[in-house]
């Protein structure tokens, strides 16, 4: 895959340089910003090594920052800064590290080494805001995505410190995202209640839905609260 995503890169209609980090042993975030230091050019792109760039995807970036004044272009629908800031909190917006296209004279924003997830999207939260960000459509293909929690292999335990600790940050060095941290939250825990339903560890899965709905009462939320109440009530043997 790593083979084939360089040859996207070569195949770019401007020139490039092209720099490969392993990530085998640091995180994304520490990869990331080796890359950032690494780079001698203005602009800087990211490409994970099993996604592949349209040809044409640097140029129609570059283009695009150009005409809207922008120090930050990914993929995606012409939006407002705060539409983008809703989006990210919100998961409407995830897996575009590889569309990403930053200038390094507009934007000082690093990646954070010290998030377990979501280091991409903190990243672009602050690069949006201090370079102001465009869009562009169609950018790139997508090999490989799943960040479920339980695919990523993290516990529950974990996936809920990295929520708080991006949610922190992101209220820190991001005022546009304070008015969307309870959605947030309530989206973090129904996340976790679910998961943990499909684990069958009911009580505990109640435990979060309702650490949800104290924080915003969601139909969405009640409804799951409802079905794994449901659940915890039927006797293992006729669930298997």
């Amino acid at each position: 895959m790593l083979g084939e995503a360089k040859e996207t890169v070569a195949a770019q209609t401007v020139n490039t340089d092209l720099v490969v980090v392993d990530d085998v042993d640091t995180g994304p975030a520490d990869a990331r910003n080796a890359g950032l230091k690494r780079a001698t050019t203005r602009y800087v792109a990211f490409l994970d090594a099993d996604d592949l760039w349209k040809p044409d995807k640097l140029e129609r970036q570059l283009d695009r920052m150009a005409d809207t004044d922008s120090g930050f272009c990914l993929e995606g629908k012409p939006m407002s800064l705060d539409e983008f800031v809703y989006g990210i909190m919100v998961n409407e917006l995830t897996s575009f590290t590889s569309s990403m296209l930053v200038d390094t004279e507009r934007v000082s924003a690093t990646f954070e080494s010290g998030l377990n997830r979501d280091e991409d999207r903190l990243y672009a939260l602050e690069a949006a805001t201090q370079g102001g960000v465009c869009f562009c459509p169609d950018l790139f293909v997508r090999r490989h995505h799943d960040r479920s929690m339980m695919a990523s292999g993290i516990s529950v335990d974990e996936y809920v410190e990295a929520c708080t600790e991006f949610a922190y940050l992101a209220d820190q060095r991001v005022p546009a995202a304070h008015p969307y941290l309870n959605i947030y939250y309530v989206q973090a825990f129904t996340t976790v209640g679910v998961a943990l339903r499909r684990e069958r560890e009911y009580d505990r899965a109640v435990s979060y839905l309702l650490r949800a709905l104290r924080i915003s009462p969601h139909p969405y939320t009640l409804w799951h609260l409802l079905w794994t109440l449901w659940y915890r009530t039927i006797p293992i043997s006729r669930e298997q």
